[in-house]
């Protein structure tokens, strides 16, 4: 039965395309003889009447017998979908396609009613009848897609569709066949029919009547056809547009079918020009950005991505503001890839031998987007076995989830798992498989448990056949309560199997701070077990689920496309979902996915850059904060936005990145006037504030909000409106939002608000108009988190420093950032002391600061001598609030001498506020402080304040006497006086009457003998000062008054001793007349003023409270005064520090630029216009040579800004709250320790040491938390520039510093504002105005160092670095010389066993670089070269390098022989003795003329007792270096130095080499210059790249400009290079070359007999620089050095050994073969070495260096070079990245999207990803930790998948070829782009799927499809090979499958092995050889072997592809698709 349902009809008819005629008798005959079932006749017999009808239609000839057959077969095909297998097989849809074609040709000839008829009859049969055959028949219609295709309907339908008769009814078709609802094939005739004005009416009739698009394909050609549909009319285009819009609208389906068609550009494009565009009319606009919306919605490819961002900014650098408004759309979207399932739909994984249920329990989860909820319940996951229903998930008609179990009867509701419509649900089942587990079936919605129910786990079944029926699943063993929430917050977006260990930086701001929330509400209630959450373990370590527990995971993003496809892999697995039904793939992404590919957000920062106006800002914050909020990578690449160090090491990682969010800042800091409210909004909502309801805002990005909100410089540059929102948003967050808790605990925690609050309000920044503000924000700030550190003492620092004194004198930086307002600190600091005393006048503020500082010692510090009443004021407050509080407080107060000091203070600041604040203490007025019973009305509290009140009243009747002869009457402005005192004074005595009256416990107060003399003396001093008045004013007249009654009442009380009773009356007596002269005497009763009191009475009347005396008030006092000095001090320094630092970080981020110069090079996504400048990289190949080119930028480098280590998405252990448990313990005024616990405090806790940093300058260049060991100034020698700079010696790292120096301080500061005594190197020439770089290298990073002399001074260190760098420095003395080397030495000790640091004995290569001069490497080199393991070159490098030559230096500038003298030949003869030049005499000796001239000059000089040479000049100098490299950057404008600013003459320019070497070998006058090494390795120096002027010959009139070339060079310069060191690896030349080393570093060094002399100083030795103290003579002398040049030193005592010629002079001695000289005998191995198994080919041979054997890998496994226990595994096309070491996984990394890998090093490793990106990894190895995979550096300029990836450690470089046609190369060290190869314009011939670079050379080797290139490491094109034209050239496999370099120290001839899937191996060269003469030189390919591997298995009827080449050596090994790997060895 399955078999028939799988094959009905071949099993029966067996069906072949030509079949015969068969009648319904002959099917009933076998009807009979079978005896078929009547359903399975009728079935045949309609079969085969399909067949017949198919046959009838090829036969057709005339139009109705067409239209008959076709309407015959469509009512077959709706009868019985077997007729359907029927007509594909019997290619019913191939001749429908004829069929159309013919009608296509007939409607061409349209003459009548009746062929239109016909015509168009006959294409709605045919249309119908491709629908019919195709509906609801998955075979039919991806056959037919696929196969067919709707190209081909296109194009039959073409004529038809330009034929205005009838375009309209194909258009309808093709609508009718796209929705298989042919009522709609008269909607586009009926459009064409309907007035204008009435259209709309008619779309919306249609719009009911629109369903679901089944047939993509057709939609397509409707698209395609509108510009001949509706080319000259308006209202038609535009209703096609909104048939499309409301298409789009119809259902989901439908609009992400429309977005996946590639619509998007072709719309955009024609949206972006009908902008400008007059004859398209408004209406069309709207409709057609109504339309681009709507698709954008959905997400947008790359490519369309890509172009939409592109068209943002206009070729005048500025935003076009509705395209960034068609951004923002698009960016909100939160589409991600899906699959859309329209029912029936499924996806089913199938597997075998399947019991049931794992037995251990499982979970299951899904994320679900329900468009409408279901009519019945409807399946979500459904578990069967052998058909058998085990256990299925259903959602219900009300969206609530069902549960069916085979071991329930009944089915399960989960009415709290509600799912709701149009929007994403996470779901997760976990179900335990017993009853022991409490509840066994648990339901999580979106993460948080929501149902659960005890049910028994189904029993395991016979194992069958089981299916898995479900969307997308992740599914683990057991699952924890709190897991499906911290997955659920990683999103729908993550697509991973949970194995990465940082699942953390998937989260997104907002689920992170979600998360985060979520344990700050756990902790209070259960603060140990939210420590030890399981989210929190999550975050630390992964979710810890083993990948096999994973029974499978399946998303979009493993289908390779979109639309219907068969079958989605699993996750990680090779098995498949197959696609039952309806399943739709959706692969596009949002425009933030898109983002990341593009250029991550370095693009949207760039559109900030561009804005301009409000408007442009707004909208380009507003894309930033999209493209940001829902990305995690978008948000990663924000936080670590790279900014590559030039010079610095890649594997330094921790700080290699500065935050995009400064950044944004400094951008913002510039366009703070054009932030309007709607940019606010957007950015502070992306950090977390909810302006809709501003009670939900919290801070989501911690880093952003420091970098953006705390830039209070940058919102006091803002608009007021926007400057009092910023202000106002701080209380918001911190007191107001229902989230302050958490953002107090959590946000703020180490934020440091109020120090920041405290220092913007010390500057000049903001208007005083908002200083309210500010101080509202502060108040807030402090009272949030009042904390000892965080705020109290900030704040009381900030007073104490503020409060009294105006900082005079603070040295501070001026500059626009470091303004500090000098006009208002005092003013400000009150106000700010106003917040504290308020703040702590609440009780439980009150206990965090008296237990964080000592209170009364504060209060008296706050005080000062001279307060201002307001400051009094508040001090009175705070007194008061803590007497009320601690009862012992005026006890402690009174031992402190606290309320004596009042007394001394207060009286001079007294006024109505003082007044009142006094009177409240002295009553205690602060019941609301503390809630306790309250004492009766005007009770006395605090006596103790009271004699500071009569004090005050003393000295302010004083103040009165002294103005009582001023008028009543007179002006208060004549008189400047405004009676305030006169007033306090009445009023306090009017008080103290009051009181006198009303309150017993008053006057108890006088019953104090010291009181009432205090009241006595002020009554009796006021009166006395009276006297001598001669009037006395009306103020003056009722205060005496009411003092004198109120003297009168005291002195009649019972308590006052007699002698006080009479003081007063007399005193009264005395006030009396004054008052009255003419006024009798007071009369009184003596009774009344008799003393009655005991004895007991008296002496406790007489007992003073303290008398304190003068002298200790003064001390206490002094204390203060020099205690709040010493804050001023700290608090003055920490100011300038801040202000320091902020202007150092401001200057290192503005400088920053290359994240915006990636997007504006030549393949960035805005490109600029203008030639790109090269210039000579320092970069050192093998034998140190420099070759490689590198972008010069105008700008300068950036400097490096640390990166914020902190984790912004990190999930934290909530802080506890313990202020509420804080008590402070009182000590009882009694106790013994009170005083001295009261007094005895450290002066200094309030005065922190705020040390000057003398290194701040350099502090953001250091690794954080390395540590200086070692400075020195040092001169960094670049070629004949000398760049002062820093050379550090930290604890890890090296650093050179461009720029600064130290002064004599040991201050770094700039080397410009540094006298050149600090810096002059002797001899140097000073650049200041050069780039100023600064390179950093880790101390594993340092290969090996060797001394130098610079000018023969012994006073220079070159640095090699592993990294292929070097670094010359030159130090002052040698004194600091000696300590550096000393600690070089330490650190290359240190590293020196490191593996990757040792030779290759498997390559015999030795080093290219030596670090030393001593004997043993000497003889070492000499004898490899004798015995020609290495080459002339490099010997005579090695040669240079011991003698003290460096390339870094062009004073000693490496010396290589002119070898060559024939510059005139057409064809140079390598084996002709005339080509060669005479190598055993000196360039100035080799003709007669010039030894003559030499033996005059000497002889002459010798004759008047002068130091005799030979020469004038010298064979090398930095002038000669610089002639030769005139063209090539930086030595362009080293000549023009050494020339004095310009170009020497045009004649004497270097212009010719035949000229320049008659010059130096044969012109009398000429010089006797030898060659540098780029005259053997580097063309470019010969070529005027960057079209310099160097004027024209005067002899010949011609403008100089390339070298010219001798004719056997054929014009290319990289020909006659080639040549060049052809010659010199000549066995001529290796005969001759000892005797040229004899003359160059020999005993012919100062040979007279050899015309070898040269100038005496130019000589080691000769003379000492530092023994000349003239200047005048020194600075001749170093000229004479400099103009004579420097010889190198002297290496040999002996005549040079010859080299060995026996053998082939190409092959080391001792080896017979080899593979260039001998290809044709290489033999394959006849076994193999490794067999990886039959189903996995060989993708990589990797060389394990210990072991000393290849190890072969499959595809998606690499080894790490020295560590072959190490691989890195990934699958291609996936997202996931493995480290496995000892065959354990030890680290996954996901969503690495790697698609190729490659090692540079054993420490640096580079993927190639399907997000178009390169990423740099580094190794992290150590002996604490496992190894580490840590990413350093991701590269954008690829526009398409990443395929292939190579690198080299030699040159520095990697190279990665894209689908997008181009390999890209990169350089390793800086990772930046340097420039792209390219192969064509993308697409799969063109992609580059082969790079491979050349060790020695450079050469690097790319290959796509079409053609074999190879370019030179500067791009330099030599050889192209088109494989089109190839035997073996196949359009559907690959020519060349491998690819492999043979590498050789040094190769004569090159060669170049590739593999094929034929099994084929060719051996390939290059050359000029055969370029025709006269010609420019051609490079070709030519191949020097081709063969075959060998076909080993049985039954292999061809032979293996070849998927893997390598050389070892003159071996090549090659690997197979069917996993063998063999050997090719050389036969004896």
């Amino acid at each position: 039965m399955l078999q028939a349902l799988l094959t009905p009809l071949r099993g029966r008819f067996e069906l072949t395309t030509s079949l015969k005629t068969t009648t319904p008798q002959t099917l009933a005959s076998q009807a009979g003889q079978d005896e078929l079932a009547p359903e399975n006749f009728a079935r045949d017999v309609i079969v085969e009447l399909m067949r017949n009808s198919v046959e009838n239609l090829k036969l057709a000839e005339d139009t109705r017998t067409k239209i008959q057959v076709l309407a015959e077969i469509q009512r077959m095909l709706q009868q019985n979908v077997a007729t359907k297998d029927v007509f594909r097989e019997l290619d019913g849809f191939l001749i429908l396609m004829s069929l159309l074609s013919n009608v296509q040709n007939c409607s061409n000839v349209l003459v009548d009613e009746q062929m239109l008829s016909d015509v168009l009859e006959t294409t709605r049969l045919i249309i119908t009848d491709l629908s019919e055959a195709m509906y609801q028949h998955i075979e039919n219609a991806e056959y037919f897609r696929t196969v067919v295709g709707y190209e081909s309907l296109e194009d039959a339908l073409r004529s038809l569709i330009t034929n205005p008769q009838t375009v309209d009814h194909i258009l309808g078709l093709l609508l009718a066949l796209a929705t298989h609802d042919f009522s709609l094939s008269d909607v586009f005739t009926t459009l064409r029919a309907t007035p204008e004005d009435e259209l709309d009416t008619a779309l919306a009739k249609i719009e009911g009547r629109l369903g679901m698009i089944k047939r993509p394909g057709a939609i397509l050609i409707i698209w395609n056809a509108i510009p001949q549909a509706a080319s000259d009319d308006d209202a038609m285009r535009c209703a096609i547009l909104k048939l499309f819009e409301l298409l789009s609208l119809a259902n989901h389906r439908n609009q992400a079918i429309l977005s996946t068609l590639g619509l998007v550009k072709s719309l955009f494009l024609r949206f972006y020009s009908a902008r400008v565009d007059p004859s398209v009319t408004d209406k069309e606009r709207n409709i057609l950005q109504k339309l681009l919306r709507k698709l954008l919605d959905m997400g947008a490819t790359t490519s369309e991505a890509r172009l939409i961002f592109q068209k943002t900014i206009r070729e005048d650098k500025t935003l076009d503001t509705e395209i960034l408004d068609v951004v923002r759309f698009g960016i909100k979207s939160r589409w991600l890839e899906h699959f859309s399932m329209e029912s029936p739909a499924a996806l089913v994984l199938e597997e075998r031998n399947m019991r049931g249920l794992p037995s251990s329990g499982f979970t299951f989860m899904i994320w679900v987007w329900v468009s409408s909820l279901p009519q019945a319940s409807h399946p979500i996951f459904t578990v069967k076995v052998a058909g058998k229903t085990i256990l299925s998930l259903l959602l219900d008609e009300e969206g609530n989830l069902q549960l069916s179990s085979s071991a329930e009867p009944k089915t399960a509701l989960f009415s709290s798992s509600k799912v709701h419509k149009l929007r994403w649900t996470h779901l997760t089942l976990v179900h335990y498989p017993n009853r022991t587990s409490h509840p066994s079936i648990r339901i999580f919605h979106d993460g948080v448990l929501s149902d659960t129910l005890d049910w028994a786990y189904p029993k395991a079944e016979a194992a069958q056949l089981g299916t898995f029926v479900i969307g997308d699943t992740s599914q683990t063993a057991k699952m924890n309560n709190d897991l499906p929430r911290f997955i659920h917050h990683l999103g729908p977006r993550y697509a991973g199997n949970f194995q990465d260990t940082s699942l953390i930086k998937f989260l997104t701001y907002d689920a992170s701070t979600s998360l985060n929330m979520f344990l700050a509400n756990y902790a209070p209630t259960q603060p140990n077990s939210a420590a030890q959450s399981t989210i929190l373990k999550a975050v630390k370590r992964g979710l810890a689920i083993p990948e096999n527990a994973i029974r499978f995971a399946v998303s979009p993003l493993n289908a390779r496309q979109s639309g219907p496809c068969a079958a989605v892999p699993v996750n990680g697995f090779t098995r498949k979902f197959k696609n039952e039904g309806d399943v739709f793939v959706v692969k596009v992404a949002c425009l933030d996915a898109a983002l990341w590919k593009i250029g991550g957000a370095a693009v949207v920062l760039r559109l900030v850059q561009v804005a301009h106006t409000q408007h442009e800002l707004s909208r380009a914050l507003g894309v930033l904060s999209d493209g940001l909020r829902n990305s995690w990578q978008n948000s990663e690449d924000m936080e670590k936005l790279r900014e590559p160090y030039p010079g610095f090491d890649l594997s330094s990682l921790t700080s290699f990145y500065v935050g995009g969010y400064e950044i944004l800042a400094d951008l913002l800091r510039s366009k703070a006037e054009l932030i309007n409210v709607t940019g606010f909004e957007t950015l502070f909502e992306f950090l977390g504030m909810n302006f809709r309801c501003l009670d939900q805002s919290t801070v989501v990005n911690v880093v952003a909000y420091k970098a953006i909100a705390l830039d209070f410089e940058l919102w006091s540059r803002t608009k007021p409106e926007i400057q009092q929102m910023y202000l106002e948003h701080f209380p918001t967050l911190l007191q107001t939002s229902r989230y302050r808790k958490f953002n107090n605990r959590q946000k703020f925690a180490k934020i440091g608000l109020v120090r920041k609050l405290l220092f913007a309000l010390q500057m000049d920044w903001f208007h005083q108009e908002m200083v309210p503000l500010m101080l509202d924000a502060l108040r807030a700030a402090i009272r949030s988190r009042f904390s000892k550190e965080d705020t109290i003492k900030p704040v009381v620092a900030y007073l104490a420093a503020n409060l009294h004194e105006d900082p005079k004198g603070v040295s501070s930086p001026y500059s626009p950032i470091s303004r500090i307002d000098y006009m208002h600190p005092q003013e400000k600091a009150e106000q700010v002391l106003e917040i504290l005393i308020s703040t702590i006048s609440i009780q439980s503020y009150h206990t965090q600061f008296a237990a964080s500082l000592p209170l009364i010692r504060i209060c008296l510090l706050l005080l000062d001598d001279r307060p201002t009443s307001s400051v009094a004021t508040q001090i009175l407050t705070l007194i008061g609030v803590s007497n009320t509080i601690s009862p012992s407080f005026s006890r402690r107060f009174e031992l402190f001498k606290g309320w004596s000091v009042l007394q001394t203070i207060l009286p001079y600041c007294w006024d109505p506020r003082v007044n009142q604040a006094s009177f409240d203490i002295l009553l205690g007025r602060f019941n609301h402080v503390k809630k306790s019973p309250s004492h009766p009305p005007n009770t006395v509290v605090c006596p103790n304040i009271f004699p500071v009140i009569l004090s005050a009243l003393q000295n302010g009747l004083v103040s009165v006497a002294n103005n009582c002869y001023v008028s009543d009457n007179l002006d208060n402005a004549s008189t400047q006086l405004s009676w305030t005192t006169e007033l306090s004074m009445e009023k306090l005595a009017e008080e103290i009457m009051g009181l006198y009256t009303s309150s017993s416990t008053f006057r108890e107060v006088f019953e104090s003998q010291q009181t009432t003399q205090l009241f006595i003396d002020s009554f009796k001093t006021f009166v006395d000062k009276l006297k001598a008045a001669s009037e006395l004013n009306q103020w003056t007249r009722r205060i005496l008054e009411k003092i004198a009654h109120f003297g009168l009442t005291l002195a009649l009380e019972p308590f006052i001793s007699g002698t006080q009773k009479n003081e007063m009356l007399d005193t009264v007596q005395a006030a009396n007349t004054l008052l009255n002269p003419a006024a009798e005497k007071l009369s009184i009763d003596p009774s009344l003023v008799a003393d009655t009191r005991s004895m007991r009475q008296r002496i406790a009347s007489a007992r003073f409270s303290i008398h304190v005396g003068e002298g200790k008030i003064i001390k206490i006092m002094a204390r203060m005064e020099e205690w709040r000095k010493t804050i001023q001090v700290s608090e003055r320094k920490r100011l300038r520090k801040t202000v320091l630092d902020l202007r150092e970080t401001r200057r290192q981020i503005s400088a920053l630029h290359e994240w915006s110069n990636r997007l504006t090079s030549e393949r960035g996504l805005w490109p600029e216009q203008g030639t790109r400048i090269w210039r000579l990289d320092e970069t050192e190949g093998p034998s140190r040579t420099r070759k490689r080119l590198e972008p010069q930028s105008e700008k300068p480098p950036s400097p490096r800004v640390d990166y914020n280590d902190e984790s912004i998405r990190e999930i934290e252990v909530p802080d506890i709250d313990v202020s509420a448990s804080q008590q402070q313990v009182e000590v009882p005024p009694w106790a013994e320790s009170c005083e001295i616990s009261t007094i005895e405090i450290d002066d200094k806790q309030l005065a922190e040491d705020i040390s000057e940093d003398k290194h701040r300058r350099v502090r953001h260049d250091l690794e954080p938390g390395d540590v200086i060991e070692a400075v020195g100034t040092v001169a960094r020698i670049a070629g004949v520039d000398s760049s002062p700079g820093l050379l550090i010696v930290g604890k890890t790292h090296l650093y050179m510093l461009d720029g600064l120096v130290e002064n004599d301080e040991g201050e770094v500061i700039e080397a410009r504002d540094a006298p050149k005594r600090l810096y002059l190197v002797p001899g140097s020439i000073v650049e200041l105005d050069g780039p100023q770089r600064a390179q950093r290298w880790s101390h594993d990073q340092v290969a090996a160092f060797s001394e130098k002399t610079y000018l023969f001074r012994d006073v220079a260190l070159e640095i090699y670095f592993k990294d292929s760098r070097s670094l010359l420095i030159v130090f002052l003395d040698k004194k600091k010389k000696t300590e550096i080397n000393q600690r070089l030495s330490s650190i290359v000790g240190r590293y020196s066993d490191d593996l990757s640091n040792q030779k290759i004995p498997m390559l015999g290569r030795m080093s290219s670089k030596v670090s030393g001069w001593r004997a043993d490497e000497l003889l070492a080199a000499q004898r490899k070269w004798q015995a020609r393991e290495i080459s002339n070159f490099t010997y005579i490098s090695i040669l240079n390098q011991l003698s003290g030559r460096t390339p870094s230096d062009a004073t000693q500038y490496p010396i290589f022989p002119w070898v060559i003298q024939d510059y005139t030949s057409q064809t140079l003869d390598l084996h002709s003795p005339e080509t060669y030049r005479d190598l055993t005499k000196p360039m100035g000796a080799l003709t007669p003329a010039r030894r003559e001239a030499a033996q005059t000059r000497y002889a002459s000089l010798q004759s008047v007792n002068e130091r005799p040479f030979h020469y004038g000049t010298h064979f090398s100098s930095s002038m000669i270096v610089c002639h030769f490299l005139i063209r090539l950057s930086p030595y362009t404008s080293m000549f023009k130095t050494l020339q004095g600013g310009d170009w020497d003459l045009p004649d004497r320019l270097f212009s010719d080499v035949p000229r320049a070497y008659d010059s130096a070998a044969n012109d009398v006058r000429g010089d006797v210059r030898e060659l540098i090494p780029e005259f053997y390795t580097c063309p470019e120096f010969l070529e005027n790249i960057a079209n310099l002027d160097f004027g024209v010959q005067q002899n010949t009139g011609e403008r100089i400009h390339d070298v010219k070339l001798p004719p056997w060079a054929r014009e290319d310069p990289l020909w006659f290079i080639v040549l060049n060191r052809r010659a010199l690896e000549s066995s001529i030349v290796s005969e001759s070359l000892p005797a040229w080393i004899d003359l160059i570093w020999g005993i012919k060094q100062h040979d007279p007999e050899s015309l070898n002399v040269f100038q005496p100083l130019s000589y080691e030795g000769s003379i000492d620089l530092d023994s000349i103290t003239d200047e005048l003579e020194r600075e001749a002398t170093v000229g004479i050095i400099h103009n004579f040049g420097q010889t190198p030193r002297k290496l040999f005592s002996a005549p040079h050994p010859p080299r060995l010629n026996h053998g082939l002079s190409t092959l080391p001695v001792g080896v017979l073969h080899g593979i260039e000289e001998d290809p044709h005998l290489l033999v394959q191995g006849s076994r193999c070495f490794r067999d990886l198994g039959g189903d996995t080919p060989v993708r990589e041979l990797c060389l394990d260096i210990i072991g000393e054997k290849i190890i072969p890998c499959p595809e998606g496994v690499l080894c790490a070079p020295f560590y072959p226990h190490e691989q890195i595994e990934w699958r291609p096309g996936g997202a996931e990245l493995r480290l496995v070491v000892d065959h354990k996984i030890v680290q996954v990394i996901e969503s690495a999207f790697c698609n190729c890998a490659a090692f540079a090093d054993s420490n640096n490793l580079i993927t190639g990803s399907t997000d178009y990106t390169v990423r740099l990894w580094k190794m992290s190895r150590s002996s604490s930790a496992a190894t580490a995979i840590v990413l350093s550096h991701i590269m954008r300029i690829h526009t398409d998948e990443v395929i292939c990836v190579t690198a080299s450690r030699t040159w520095s470089v990697i190279v990665s070829g894209s689908r997008d046609g181009s390999a890209a190369l990169w350089d390793l060290n800086k990772g930046v782009y340097i420039r792209s190869v390219w192969h064509g314009d993308g697409g799969e011939p063109n992609g580059v799927n082969l790079v491979s670079i050349n060790e020695s050379t450079g050469y690097i080797a790319t290959c796509s499809r079409l053609k074999l290139c190879l370019h030179t490491i500067n791009g330099r094109s030599m050889a192209v090979l088109d494989l089109t034209l190839t035997p073996s050239f196949s359009p559907l496999v690959p020519t060349i499958t491998a690819m492999a370099f043979h590498e050789r120290e040094y190769s004569h001839l090159g060669v170049l092995a590739t593999g094929g899937p034929d099994g084929s191996i060719v051996l390939r060269t290059w050359t000029a050889d055969g370029t025709p003469e006269g010609e420019k030189a051609q490079w070709e390919f030519v191949t020097i072997r081709t063969t075959k591997v060998r076909m080993v298995n049985r039954g292999i009827t061809r032979p293996p592809s070849v998927t893997a080449l390598r050389f070892i050596g003159e071996t090549l090994v090659h690997g197979e698709e069917t996993g063998k790997a063999y050997t090719w060895n050389l036969a004896e």
